[in-house]
């Protein structure tokens, strides 16, 4: 009797858990899964119908589906390049000052700002009447590159996606400072004993040690920025033009304003599919051993 309570016990632990798994996140997927392969005659209606595939075969033919999916592609891109660069320059440089908490603590602030809010101030930053920006470049002699940020289709894209990665930045920096803190400092002594400079010992002990942390960085940004709506949403709208709308935002306009319930909910479901996939990969590839 002893021995059959002992076997059962790690699942009475772990059964709330299970529970709120399955009823927030399991039990979602799979309803909204088979929503995707249901129709309705009208928007808004309620007497679904199933229709197989047609919601998919929709999708392929969608070019505003393909628009918002390509950028998504260059979101990620741009939050590989902007914040996690940076955030891992500045762990490098940080590492090893005694004021490094200092420093972290400051470039963790923008984190605590709320995505909506710092949508908001960089609105009136990009604003091309009296925004902070342009004033600045006009004081500084360069008023040929004043432009209005956010209402120009060539330049939206990358707008929106500065105001997330001054945002991020200082998530990636605590990170990377902490993946880097776990680096036997002896090793680069003695890497510098046998003559190896500061960009030598970054390329050969840095970054293969400091591998694990990388991965779960641009996992979890690749995550991250496909899925990424409430900046997007509130600077823009996915405008102008549909410069910068993306899949959520595309989805949020479908499922609320439209009422296509069924077509969101198969965006939804290639939308999961794509970023596991991504994420597989990218993990795939990160933690592969060396032949």
């Amino acid at each position: 009797m002893i021995e059959s309570r002992g076997r059962k016990s790690p699942y009475l632990f772990l059964a709330p858990a299970i529970i709120y798994l399955g009823i927030w996140i399991y039990y979602p997927i799979a309803k909204n899964f088979y929503l995707s392969f249901l129709g309705t005659e009208g928007t808004h209606g309620a007497d679904f119908r199933f229709v197989g595939l047609q919601n998919y075969h929709q999708l392929l033919s969608d070019e505003l589906f393909h628009r918002a999916l390509l950028h998504n592609l260059v979101w990620v891109l741009l939050s590989i390049l902007v914040p996690v660069v940076i955030g891992l320059v500045l762990a490098v440089l940080l590492v090893h000052k005694r004021t490094r908490l200092f420093y972290s603590a400051i470039f963790f602030l923008p984190v605590t700002v709320a995505p909506i809010m710092a949508a908001v101030v960089w609105g009136w930053i990009y604003n091309p009447t009296f925004g902070a920006l342009n004033q600045m470049l006009t004081l500084i002699g360069l008023d040929s590159l004043a432009q209005p940020w956010l209402g120009d289709a060539a330049t939206a894209l990358v707008s929106v996606n500065m105001i997330g990665s001054w945002g991020y930045y200082g998530f990636c920096t605590l990170i990377f400072l902490a993946g880097l803190q776990n680096i036997d400092p002896e090793i680069f002594e003695a890497a510098r004993i046998d003559g190896a400079n500061a960009l030598q010992q970054f390329r050969s002990i840095t970054l293969p040690l400091l591998k694990p942390t990388l991965t779960f960085v641009l996992v979890y940004t690749t995550i991250g920025s496909m899925k990424f709506f409430d900046i997007i949403y509130v600077a823009t709208k996915g405008g102008p033009d549909n410069s910068t709308q993306i899949v959520a935002v595309y989805m949020f306009d479908l499922f609320i304003r439209q009422g296509d319930v069924n077509y969101a909910a198969a965006m939804s479901v290639v939308l999961t599919a794509i970023i596991l996939a991504m994420s597989l990969l990218a993990i795939r590839n990160m933690t592969r051993k060396p032949s």
